[in-house]
């Protein structure tokens, strides 16, 4: 849905694993306005770095599956978040389309759980964190589970959405994907709500965001036909 970030020249390129990876300056600065709330400036360094390495984490998650099928991934970090792109060949099948899919959170949720382990480790050794790692600890939690959950929901064009996309599309190959942007208007709409009733304002931007892409994408559709 948000298509290809375009490269400028404010990009930082490097390779990680064998896999080319961009990341965007919108990338920096929407993780900073996300942490701003913070009040402190070595708060939001540590949130932009944990912010950084999760996602990073997770693309390469989506990155090494679709490597392992063959597949030349790159990676882009932008103001959404990020994407792991790659070509698929003449055999991309359902199955490896959501296991790709798949491998992001899995990679994310993988991550939560060896913080939540070295956290655990520590305290057992009656191990005291300082405030920072205290801080770091939370935010890496937080992006991880709760992000890693949130991206799970059946909206496009969020790893969910796409699952549910492919799964739609495996017996309703004429209008599966009609059937997986309707879903993801509705369910975009009720988080939205959801967020904003929480108080929780950029989650319910960006839903809100994502519901009414997906309806222009279906109005496209629906227009064109």
């Amino acid at each position: 849905m948000f298509g290809q970030i375009q490269p400028t020249q404010f990009d930082i390129e490097f390779s990680l694993l064998g896999v080319p990876v961009r990341v965007n300056p919108f990338f920096w600065l929407v993780a900073i306005i996300f942490g701003w709330g913070l009040g402190d400036a070595s708060l939001v360094v540590l949130w932009v770095i944990a912010v950084f390495f999760s996602i990073l984490v997770h693309e390469m998650g989506h990155a090494m599956m679709a490597r392992a099928f063959g597949y030349s991934p790159h990676i882009v970090l932008h103001q959404f978040g990020g994407y792991a792109s790659f070509i698929p060949g003449h055999r991309h099948t359902l199955g490896k389309s959501i296991a790709i899919s798949l491998a992001g959170p899995v990679a994310g949720f993988t991550l939560y759980a060896i913080f939540w382990g070295i956290e655990s480790a520590l305290f057992t050794n009656n191990v005291e964190l300082s405030r920072g790692l205290f801080a770091l600890f939370s935010f890496m939690f937080h992006i991880n589970l709760y992000w890693g959950l949130v991206n799970l929901l059946p909206v496009l064009p969020l790893d969910g959405g796409q699952v549910c996309r492919d799964t739609l599309l495996s017996f309703r190959r004429h209008d599966g994907e009609t059937w997986a942007m309707r879903i993801s208007v509705a369910v975009g709409i009720a988080m939205a709500i959801y967020f904003l009733q929480n108080g929780e304002r950029y989650p319910a931007i960006l839903f809100g965001l994502l519901a009414f892409q997906n309806l222009q994408a279906l109005n496209h559709r629906n227009n064109s036909w």
